[in-house]
């Protein structure tokens, strides 16, 4: 496998029209209920959960669809729900979307999938799970016909699998057909099973490690392995591409015994793994409709992966954040947009400390100030001006620029997160992330801060630190 250059690579996901992608499966709503916990049940040994937040998302192929609609793809949705509240919610949520639900048909007798998560910080404590019955069926030619329909109109098909009683033979044999026939890609992220001939001439499928080991009948160990058991599925389902998600170890593109490429993960910095696969076959078929190389489409969807994993729940990602996450490095995942901060925070445990400057011409005496920080007992975000912002005020542009600013902070050990932001002061950063302690230096002590009633709108207490 070629490997692409740093511009090309940028290109392959930035040069992307708008693909339509038909994604046929399993439709689920999330719902997470979050909270903490300060006692323990006096009815039985299990934490009494206090409710502060509740969601409700997309779940199964809906998130998938969800990913897809972020990055910038024209969504058709193929699925069930049944006519229950859960599916009248999971219509809505796609239609939110501006999801094609067309292809979505509603059933008296099926049960909409329902799962539960119950969380506190970053830890669940419970999922409740609600499926259709083992004799729920689905009108397989209603599908069908649907699909005969669509399929030759679109740029790639994502299958998502989650075995709950949609996807039979039938459908399977004729989607992986008219891919054939009409030369759209066919992407799956299968079920659980042993026998996976029911994914026969598709162009890819991505199981996990367990998947993989279920499919093959033997222990994935090694590299040697690993590439025994891609090398099995490819030849024996007559496939072109076999990735497989290795969770810690990464990810395997397999094309043929002498083309393959390992990935490494993307972060070592793992909040939750949930929604993680979801977000790899979602950017795999994003980067593949849009005519990208398998390698393009591995890179992304792997960075794409290691940002998933640094949130609690499922998210999805824009463009603009993959592309911002590429402009500031594999290693730079203490840098985030707003928006990226914004969704992280409610599951923090710790306070929210915050901090801003220029951090221009860094110095002995910032660092010192910068170290600080990990004597409070605190979850800190230190905000920078953009250039623009500084050469606003200062009338000149800054000695080091806001990339070269950020990536230098980011590798210091007490910093957590590191935002850049475009107005005079960091007020309005103050009113959407609510910290509870605002730092500054002690010469501001007896100043008037530009930010101060944004600070007592929050309610934040100030420490001001010695300067060096």
């Amino acid at each position: 496998m070629r490997p692409s250059s740093e511009t090309e690579l940028r290109q392959s996901l930035a040069d992307i029209a708008t693909p339509q992608i038909l994604v046929v499966g399993d439709l689920m709503l999330d719902r997470y209920s979050w909270g903490k916990v300060h006692r323990i049940s006096p009815e039985a040994p299990i934490p009494v959960l206090q409710v502060a937040q509740d969601d409700q998302r997309l779940g199964g192929a809906g998130n998938v669809m969800m990913n897809l609609s972020a990055l910038g793809a024209e969504v058709l949705a193929c699925g069930v729900t049944g006519k229950d509240e859960a599916g009248e919610i999971v219509l809505g949520l796609l239609q939110e979307q501006e999801i094609d639900t067309s292809g979505v048909s509603q059933h008296q007798d099926y049960t909409t999938v329902l799962k539960h998560r119950m969380i506190a910080g970053h830890t669940h404590l419970l999922r409740m799970d609600v499926d259709p019955p083992p004799e729920s069926e689905v009108p397989q030619e209603e599908l069908i016909d649907y699909l005969k329909k669509t399929v030759p109109k679109v740029d790639a098909v994502l299958v998502s699998d989650y075995g709950k009683g949609l996807l039979g033979n039938s459908v399977l044999q004729n989607i992986a057909a008219m891919g054939k026939t009409h030369n759209i890609p066919v992407l799956c992220d299968p079920r659980r099973n042993t026998n996976y001939e029911i994914y026969q001439n598709f162009t890819l499928i991505k199981p996990n490690r367990s998947e993989t080991e279920a499919a093959v009948g033997f222990t994935l160990t090694d590299q040697d392995s690993i590439l025994k058991a891609a090398q099995k599925l490819k030849n024996e389902l007559d496939l072109e591409y076999v990735v497989i998600s290795l969770d810690q170890d990464g990810m395997l593109l397999y094309h043929q015994a002498d083309d393959y490429q390992f990935l490494n993960p993307e972060t070592q910095e793992v909040f939750d793994v949930v929604g993680a696969g979801d977000m790899l076959i979602s950017v795999l078929a994003f980067l593949m409709a849009g005519k990208a190389s398998i390698e393009q489409a591995g890179y992304w969807a792997q960075l794409a992966a290691g940002m998933a994993i640094q949130h609690v729940g499922v998210v999805s990602f824009s463009r603009a954040e993959l592309l911002h996450r590429f402009d500031y490095g594999e290693t730079s995942g203490k840098i985030m947009t707003l928006e990226q901060l914004r969704r992280s925070l409610p599951h923090q445990e710790l306070p929210l400390v915050f901090t801003n400057g220029y951090f221009d011409d860094v110095s002995a005496g910032h660092l010192k100030f910068l170290h600080q920080l990990k004597t409070l007992k605190g979850f800190n975000v230190v905000a920078i001006n953009s250039d623009r912002s500084i050469s606003q005020q200062k009338g000149a542009a800054p000695l080091l620029n806001e990339r070269e600013r950020a990536l230098l902070l980011s590798a210091i050990e007490s910093i957590n997160r590191v935002i850049i932001f475009d107005d005079i002061d960091a007020s309005h950063l103050i009113r959407t992330l609510r910290p509870e302690m605002i730092v500054k230096g002690e010469h501001y002590r007896n100043q008037s801060l530009p930010e101060q009633e944004a600070i007592d709108e929050v309610g934040a207490s100030i420490e001001f630190f010695p300067e060096y």
